[in-house]
């Protein structure tokens, strides 16, 4: 059986979101990182390791996407 913490990603997360990131714009110099969370009402960056071992990770409602 495989763990609950396999089974969680970033991109599952119900409070991650995709940084804003601009084409041709090198890494350091993007206005966001890659992942974003918004639970506390704020962008915040993080990683994905971050996210999936967060304590507050939920999963998206079934049939849900990022809005």
């Amino acid at each position: 059986m495989a763990s609950e913490t396999a089974t969680r990603t970033v991109w599952d997360c119900r409070w991650s979101r995709p940084g804003y990131r601009l084409f041709g714009v090198k890494e350091h110099l993007q206005p966001e990182n890659l992942w974003v969370c918004v639970r506390q009402g704020e962008r915040r960056s993080v990683t994905e390791e971050e996210c999936e071992k967060c304590s507050h990770w939920e999963a998206l409602p079934e049939g849900r996407t990022w809005q």
